[in-house]
This record gives structure tokens, sequence and C-alpha cells, in this order.
């Protein structure tokens, strides 16, 4: 899973915030039989992003991975 495409196929995105919630949302889409790592292929520009993005966006995947 590409982070590149999460938030080209989310425009509405406004903040960080509401990407991680997306990136939890979509990690939930995913089959279980299927293995999708986040791969954090871009830095989200959004101001409130915060220092260590990358780390709490693979939590929000792993929790949406958790919750399929």
């Amino acid at each position: 899973m590409l982070l590149s495409q999460v938030i080209r196929d989310n425009p509405s995105l406004t903040d960080f915030w509401a990407l991680e919630r997306c990136v939890s949302a979509e990690a939930r889409k995913i089959p279980q039989e299927t293995s999708a790592p986040l791969t954090c292929d871009v830095e989200p520009e959004f101001r409130c992003t915060p220092r260590k993005w990358d780390l709490i966006l693979s939590a929000a995947h792993e929790r949406g991975l958790r919750a399929r």
C-alpha cells in the first residue's frame, strides 16, 4: 500500500489527522489473506504533520490491519 496512492485517491484530505484515519480505513479494506505493508513513498505536506509522521501512519496501518 503506497502512501502516495492513498493521498491521491482521497483529494478531500485537509490535514494529517484525517490522513491517519484514512490510512487505517484503507488497511481495513485489504483482504485477510493479503499482506500489504504501508510504504511511505512521499511525505505528507500538511502544516500539522508531526515530526514522526511515518511512525504514526505505520501504527494507524497496523491498527487497520488488526481490525479487519
